[in-house]
Formats: C-alpha cells, sequence, structure tokens
C-alpha cells in the first residue's frame, strides 16, 4: 500500500503549464517579435536610403572628375567667354583687345580646347539655373563650324548645383601669337556648392573646392618664339 500511493503522489507532482501561462508567454513572444520585426525594417530603411545617398554622391565626384581630366589636359583657357567657339577662333582671340581678360575670378564658366578625346575639341562647362529641374553643370561641345551639342553632367533628380564659379591664371601661358608672351603654369580654381539628394532621399549638402593645374604631354607644340 504503501508503494501504491507514492505512485501517486509522484503522478500529480509532474504538472505543465497551464493554459493562462501558455496564452502570457505566447503574448509577450509575439510582443518580441513586432518590435523586433520592426527594429529590423527600420534598420534596412535606413541602409536602404544610405545606398541610395551613396550612389548619388559616388555619381557626382565621378562627373566633377571628368570635368576636372577634361580641364587639366585641356589648353587656352577661356573664362565667361562669348567669342567664336571654334578651334581657330579661340587661338586667334587676342586677350588685349578682347572684352575678355586673361585672368578671371569667379567667372561663371569656363572655354577651353580639350584634348581628351585624342582630338582637339572646343568644350565649355557652365552653371545652369533650370527652373523646371534642379540647377547642374552644363557641358557643351562644339562641333568644327562651332556647332553646338549641350548636356548635364551632374544628376538633374538628384543633385541640386547652388553655385559654380571658376578662377583662372595665366590662360594663354602657352599662347605666343600676342604682341606680349606671357609665361607662367595655366591653373583653374573651380568652387561648387550644392545639395545631393531628393524628396525620397535625406538631403546632404556638399562644397566642393579644388585646384587645377594644366598638364600637357609637349609643351612646346603650344608655344612659339616670341
Amino acid at each position: 500500500m504503501k508503494n501504491k500511493f507514492s505512485k501517486i503522489n509522484k503522478k500529480h507532482s509532474n504538472k505543465g503549464f497551464t493554459l493562462i501561462e501558455t496564452l502570457v508567454s505566447l503574448g509577450l513572444l509575439a510582443m518580441i517579435l513586432v518590435i523586433s520585426g520592426g527594429t529590423v525594417v527600420s534598420v534596412l530603411d535606413i541602409n536602404k536610403r544610405n545606398l541610395a545617398i551613396s550612389s548619388v554622391v559616388n555619381n557626382l565626384n565621378y562627373s566633377i572628375d571628368s570635368m576636372i581630366r577634361d580641364i587639366k589636359t585641356g589648353y587656352m583657357y577661356k573664362c565667361n567667354y562669348a567669342g567664336n567657339n571654334t578651334i581657330a577662333g579661340i587661338k586667334n582671340d587676342i586677350n588685349e583687345t578682347s572684352p575678355t581678360p586673361a585672368d578671371c575670378v569667379d567667372g561663371d564658366s569656363i572655354t577651353l580646347i580639350s584634348t581628351i578625346s585624342g582630338i582637339d575639341t572646343v568644350v565649355k562647362y557652365e552653371f545652369s539655373n533650370n527652373q523646371q529641374k534642379n540647377k547642374y553643370i552644363k557641358k557643351t561641345v562644339y562641333d568644327t563650324s562651332g556647332i553646338a551639342t549641350s548636356y548635364s553632367i551632374t544628376d538633374n533628380n538628384n543633385v541640386n548645383v547652388d553655385s559654380l564659379k571658376f578662377t583662372v591664371k595665366n590662360p594663354d601661358a602657352l599662347d605666343c601669337s600676342k604682341t606680349i608672351c606671357d609665361y607662367g603654369q595655366p591653373s583653374v580654381a573651380i568652387v561648387i556648392k550644392g545639395k545631393a539628394g531628393n524628396l525620397n532621399l535625406e538631403v546632404s549638402n556638399f562644397y566642393l573646392q579644388t585646384f587645377i593645374s594644366q598638364r600637357l604631354i609637349h609643351l612646346t607644340d603650344f608655344k612659339s618664339t616670341p
């Protein structure tokens, strides 16, 4: 009899979870999953936005780097130039009699003879204020007859350029067709201000400043004896 009652007591002592305890546990688990899920979604959204901004900034840097390389390997810089946009016209433009000064500070545009494609081409970079879209950096390429083809080098949808300024020193130092030859290293300083991003992205302000020193493989090709 003693062993029988002992087995019965042992059987009744092995109790499981009650229905209430199970429901409470499931409720707590569901709450934890909801909070964790919201956090994960928020982190993924932030990561997605950061990647988008990074892509915009990388594209902006690439565009500006291409402009810098073009200017660096070009020659005959003309700041705020309004003359004949052909190679012959630029080379024949004598600064002593031209309304365009040789040096310029905070110019809105720069025109040059580009060599980056392997063929000398007249190219112009300028600040464009488009009322329909964001303001941007416009590049204009002129053919041999001076006919222009223009396009934006920055992303109109995700980049808004507030200002673009060129400061040019010794632009015609290699041009000795003038009465007085000006020698010195041609250089261009560029300052760009703006915002990267749109209504769907975080907007980041940017301020870029760079100094370009002209680089040509054969400098003597563009300098005659005074």
